[in-house]
């Protein structure tokens, strides 16, 4: 993993599956799995992990369909859900009015949060250890809803500007909790759509650049490497986030994004990681087409170091396990 971050090519091209639950359930009846670990098997190079809960949680609500986040988030987690992804969708946003008012965050600084991230199954493996953490812009729109927060940011800035600051507020306190076993941090969060960005790039610069030029400033600070995930199309801000200190970029999408003229112009300061078409060739092509856009990938990506192989976002439910098997045998030819 550092010798691509560092832009060494003498070996092999690293990789990381980000898939659904559908799709790894297929993986295991496919491969005669006995564990269950789909990515111990197919050697994925990052092995991620997260935040835990605060000691003491209840997520519950009395449904079991639904489950309450900590900032008091309500998810549907309804197991036929799995056939189209796994995140589920939300259902009720804490924050109905666009002002904090009392609204009380969760304690950053609670041990549950990091106690699982000494145990010995991390601490003791050989793989990259990733820390799969918050961004800014997706906690915002989750306490507030969707069209309301993108309104906010141009109607209610005093409200906006308050509601960054304390996110902000709790990620760099967990960012200064993670303990040392972890190797990088991946903020997520998606700025981008099919054409350009969400908020458009005057607004991510004046709410979201500053506040996150601190996260990845701390976070580089204690050693960590910084990634971030952002779906859509954020070619625009791919030299604010080189100046910003972000060393990974992912999942670049190819059906949305020019990953020729990336590399070209942006390879020398980040890793792109990811490009494989997940809205397109895994799911739509054929096993050889699927084989064949990985090697081009590598061939064009790969070249100089600063690539990890990957779908670009998580590999869909209905992509057959044909055609995932054999993007899976590729990878694992590489090593």
């Amino acid at each position: 993993m550092q010798a691509a971050m560092a832009g060494r090519d003498d070996m092999p091209v690293p990789y990381s599956f980000d898939i659904t639950g559908n799709v790894a359930d297929k993986l295991v009846r496919h491969y005669g799995i006995t564990d269950g670990d789909v990515h111990k098997f197919i050697g994925d190079c990052l092995l991620y992990t997260g935040c835990g809960n605060a000691d003491g949680f209840d997520p519950s609500t009395g449904d079991p369909s639904l489950q309450r986040d900590e900032f008091g988030t309500v998810w549907l987690r309804d197991k036929g859900l799995r056939e189209i992804g796994d995140w589920g969708g939300i259902r009720e946003f804490p924050l109905k009015e666009p002002r904090l008012g009392d609204y009380k965050f969760p304690d950053p600084n609670d041990p549950g949060r990091y106690r699982h991230m000494r145990a010995d199954w991390l601490t003791s493996s050989d793989r990259y250890v990733i820390l799969a953490s918050n961004g800014l812009f997706d906690v915002c729109w989750h306490l507030r809803g969707f069209e309301e927060f993108l309104m906010d940011m141009a109607y209610e800035k005093a409200f906006v500007n308050g509601l960054l600051d304390r996110i902000l507020e709790y990620n760099l306190a967990v960012i200064s909790n993670i303990p040392d076993t972890v190797d990088g941090i991946r903020f997520g969060e998606d700025w981008g759509q099919q054409d350009g960005m969400l908020m458009g790039k005057p607004y991510w610069e004046e709410y979201l650049k500053p506040r996150l030029r601190k996260m990845y400033g701390l976070a580089r600070s204690r050693g960590f490497d910084v990634f971030i995930h952002s779906c859509g199309d954020i070619s625009a801000v791919f030299g604010d986030l080189a100046d910003m200190g972000v060393q990974v970029v992912n999942p670049v999408q190819p059906e949305v994004m020019d990953v020729a003229f990336l590399k070209r112009e942006y390879g020398r300061d980040l890793t792109l990681y990811g490009a494989l078409g997940s809205q397109s060739t895994i799911p739509h092509g054929t096993p050889a087409e699927v084989v064949d856009e990985a090697k081009r990938m590598v061939e064009l990506l790969g070249k100089g170091g600063g690539y990890i192989m990957g779908p670009a976002g998580a590999i869909p439910a209905e992509a057959s396990v044909e055609n995932v098997s054999a993007l899976v045998d590729y990878a694992m030819s590489l090593s």
